[in-house]
């Protein structure tokens, strides 16, 4: 039986770190975390939820994964730009997932934060996607 998590991670992964968006997100593309020290501005994706859901010919993965952009910049634009890029590569993309057919991945929602760190500011802007995967 297919990991479904671990495989929606490297097919997110793999559809995020493409030149389009680390073009604009100079600093890479990170699952859960960017380490520290890392560059900002830099995309974050994590799973927020993953549901089993059975039917009588099977089972698919219906997940939540947020995706955003970080950026060091007290103006919210370059977070946005780079949203723009994850936005149109996760959009209704076709996702290799091993052991699964993808079926759906698409944006529920938006996601905006901004933090003061010790006087700099942080913006985070992207999205709630919902990716549906069959199980093969």
């Amino acid at each position: 039986m297919a990991n479904a998590r671990l495989n929606l991670d490297k097919a997110v992964y793999d559809k995020l770190n493409v030149q389009a968006v680390t073009n604009v997100a100079t600093g890479g593309v990170y699952n859960g975390l960017a380490p520290k020290g890392a560059s900002a501005p830099y995309v974050i994706f994590q799973a927020m939820s993953k549901v089993d859901e059975h039917t009588f010919s099977g089972r698919f993965a219906n997940a939540v994964y947020m995706v955003k952009a970080v950026s060091r910049n007290p103006w919210p634009k370059e977070a946005m730009d780079v949203d723009t890029q994850v936005d149109t590569a996760l959009e209704d993309a076709s996702l290799s997932v091993s052991g699964y057919s993808a079926l759906l991945c698409r944006r529920e929602s938006d996601v905006y934060m901004v933090e003061d760190d010790a006087g700099v500011i942080w913006h985070h802007v992207g999205g709630l996607y919902r990716i549906i995967a069959d199980q093969t």
